[in-house]
């Protein structure tokens, strides 16, 4: 897949450099990170050279960390030899080194030394635009997050853990100077599993006691259970019963019934099926939202709590000082809240809103969980799994009292 930036760092700043390239590839600029785009069974070099020269923008997360690298100052030297800009993006109070100094000395620096970062990432976003006028121009407008944070599997959101038995699926700066930037916290990206406990939704008979949904992590006010309006049920009116319809137990020992209506029903969630190709009996299960109620410690470094589903969630800040706004470390994946009441986190992305500021309460509100599932040809099992990359899976039971 095509890219316009290539982002140089350090393994040591690696959730910095997923925060930027997050953050860029939220403004629709596609971006090449090692080691998510390094292709199994590839050589890591070779790879590396060929990105360069296919890039039209190398953002360098510049560093002690950086200066240091015996990699990046060959990766700035390639760059430089085959036209490609360089962007500095400095995270600490540090020149660089010689080697680097050499080729970037008298570029203009985009410095990122001052909390919060998110304004110096949204800086740099629009830095890196103007270096590449195309992206306006015949693309439409920019798709946020139109690669994955992650080399493997996508992660899943923080409150998107497979559920336990009792319940069911529902499941990202301005160039400024100063001081070092503050960055307390492991790295590497999810994920996007991911996503840090953040909600991932399954059927189950009923709610665990303990998952109140008044401190939960992600969402905000939580949304009643009613039937997503969404893709048309499966049959139609004057159509045979399908042949999913009846009732199943779950893989978490809890119970399903799909009605011929196209409501579903797991334990007291309620979603809608749908038929999406009746020859390879494939059929998409859509759940309600996933909502996390969180709370911020008296010092406004972590949050933690738990969604609907009983399921927790926990952070610990990288950028910003005051409030839900900034950056958090969740399950080492980067989880961008800037202050417009929205969130991303991988290729995640969702809403927030206040509870109760001055207890530091908020709510996060994750998409809709869509299962992805198959009927075996003597309907009796169903198989699959949802855009969380969790897997699903029922077995029939009779009798079964469903219509």
């Amino acid at each position: 897949m095509p890219f316009d930036v290539f982002v140089s760092h350090s393994s040591k700043d690696k959730l910095v450099a997923d925060a930027v390239c997050a953050r860029l590839e939220a403004s629709g600029i596609r971006c090449w990170i090692a080691p998510r785009d390094i292709v199994a069974g590839t050589s890591y070099g070779e790879s590396i050279i060929d990105a360069i020269h296919s890039a039209k923008v190398m953002v360098l997360v510049l560093s002690a960390n950086a200066n240091s690298s015996g990699h990046i100052p060959k990766e700035v030297e390639r760059a430089v030899s085959n036209g490609v800009a360089v962007v500095p993006f400095r995270i600490e109070d540090v020149p660089p080194g010689k080697s680097l100094d050499y080729f970037i000395g008298s570029v203009h620096w985009l410095d990122a030394l001052t909390p919060p970062l998110e304004k110096h990432l949204d800086e740099l976003a629009e830095t890196v635009l103007k270096l590449i006028p195309q992206m306006g121009d015949g693309r439409g407008s920019p798709a946020p997050f139109q690669t994955v944070m992650g080399k493997a599997a996508t992660p899943l959101p923080p409150a998107f853990q497979p559920p336990a038995p009792s319940a069911a699926p529902g499941a990202a700066a301005s160039a400024s100077s100063s001081k070092m930037i503050w960055i307390g916290v492991a790295a590497a990206i999810l994920v996007l599993a991911v996503v840090l406990g953040i909600i991932f939704l399954r059927p189950k008979p009923a709610v665990p006691s303990g998952s109140a949904t008044s401190t939960v992590t992600p969402s905000p006010n939580p949304q009643l259970i009613t039937p997503n309006a969404g893709p048309t049920p499966g049959p139609g009116p004057s159509a045979a019963v399908d042949p999913i319809v009846g009732c199943y137990h779950w893989f978490n020992n809890g119970s399903v019934l799909i009605h011929s209506n196209g409501i579903i029903q797991g334990g007291p969630f309620t979603g809608r099926w749908r038929l999406v190709n009746s020859a390879q009996r494939k059929y998409t299960f859509t759940w309600p939202a996933a909502i996390d109620t969180v709370t911020l410690t008296a010092d406004q470094r972590s949050f933690s709590g738990g969604n609907q589903y009983g399921y927790p969630i926990a952070a610990t800040r990288v950028a910003g000082s005051i409030g839900i706004q900034g950056t958090w470390n969740v399950n080492n994946i980067p989880l961008l809240v800037p202050d417009n009441n929205t969130f991303t986190y991988a290729n995640f992305s969702g809403t927030w809103q206040v509870v109760d500021i001055s207890r530091g309460i908020y709510i996060l509100t994750w998409p809709d969980p869509v299962d992805s599932v198959t009927l075996s040809a003597d309907d009796q099992t169903i198989s699959g799994a949802n855009q969380y990359g969790v897997a699903t899976s029922g077995t029939r039971v009779e009798p079964c009292n469903v219509n």
